[in-house]
């Protein structure tokens, strides 16, 4: 993700960084940091943490606008109050390039978009799907 450096299921805090082509940080997810008074940073984390004019608030994450990782220009950077935010941002973002309408959800069955209001909307795992769809899905696993 973004906002870590350590991975959650093993604990390690090197996650495949190497050094940055220019030599100057390293490069660790795709994303660009250094190393500022023995402190670990992601440059687009240093950056949104400047044009705030303070550290991000816990749970905060910054997203890249264009999804380059590499670009951390500060029009490129959104602080969003949360991964669940960030999620939203990227579903939108997804939909609107595949449909043209960011308000739009992708069913995981058939892989269709359409708008939530004609879909059912499973509330505790957030996603959207055609009801006949996840039909024929159970349908056809039963067959199996």
């Amino acid at each position: 993700g973004c906002e870590g450096e350590e991975n959650p299921l093993t604990g390690d805090t090197s996650m495949n960084r190497k050094k940055a082509p220019n030599g100057a940080g390293y490069i660790q997810g795709g994303y660009l940091g250094h190393q500022i008074d023995g402190v670990r940073i992601f440059d687009h984390v240093r950056i949104a943490e400047k044009a705030l004019g303070k550290p991000l608030p816990p749970g905060a994450v910054v997203h890249h606008v264009n999804e380059v990782k590499t670009d951390n220009t500060p029009t490129n950077l959104v602080v969003c109050p949360s991964h669940a935010y960030h999620k939203l941002l990227h579903q939108r973002m997804d939909s609107l390039k595949a449909c043209g309408n960011a308000s739009h959800r992708k069913c995981p069955f058939c892989k269709q978009y359409s708008e939530p209001e004609s879909m059912t909307h499973n509330k505790s795992s957030r996603y959207f799907y055609h009801a006949a769809c996840k039909t024929s899905y159970n349908q056809l696993r039963k067959q199996s």
